[in-house]
């Protein structure tokens, strides 16, 4: 896209405040987990924010600094550009989740990861495959489930407009 997307304005307000927003209605610890140019920004709002590791490896640096910063057994990870993801959606992944394990939206043949409730148990998970070649959100889904710390949940026809996400400038419209 050619610039951070957590600072696109949609009806004057920051994607990551929109989003931050409908964590807070849901979640009692939020964490945001970015790059440092971003840290300089959120920090300053009182918002609790902790850095990739290496913000270069892809959102699964993201989930990992997540679970190692979590106080609690699971999180719920949003990505910044799904601003049209509504609460309700979100708090029905919660209530979804078990102790044992977490969800992940199945939309046809993708799992949509980067909108899930994760165990912390899965850090392990995250770290192996931060640390080979593969370093896909798809991979660790399909091993979470794999290991039962997952299940999936399959996206109705009607919930399919919550996951669109930004990646050209083209994409950013009124939500």
């Amino acid at each position: 896209m050619g610039r951070d997307k957590a600072f696109i304005k949609v009806n004057g307000e920051a994607l990551w405040r929109l989003q931050l927003a409908k964590l807070q209605g849901l979640c009692d610890e939020v964490i945001v987990c970015g790059n440092s140019t971003q840290a300089q920004t959120l920090e300053s709002t009182g918002v609790r924010f902790e850095s990739d590791a290496d913000a270069a490896l892809g959102p699964l640096s993201g989930i990992a600094c997540a679970m190692q910063a979590a106080t609690s057994a699971h999180v719920l990870v949003l990505a910044v550009d799904m601003p049209r993801m509504s609460e309700r959606y979100l708090a029905n992944l919660l209530e979804l989740s078990t102790q044992e394990s977490g969800v992940v939206p199945q939309n046809g043949g993708i799992f949509e990861g980067l909108c899930a409730v994760y165990p912390v148990s899965m850090h392990s998970l995250v770290l192996r495959l931060l640390n080979g070649a593969e370093r896909s959100i798809q991979r660790l889904v399909e091993l979470g489930l794999e290991e039962r710390l997952l299940r999936s949940k399959p996206v109705e026809f009607s919930e399919r407009a919550l996951f669109e996400n930004w990646n050209l400038p083209s994409d950013v419209v009124l939500v």
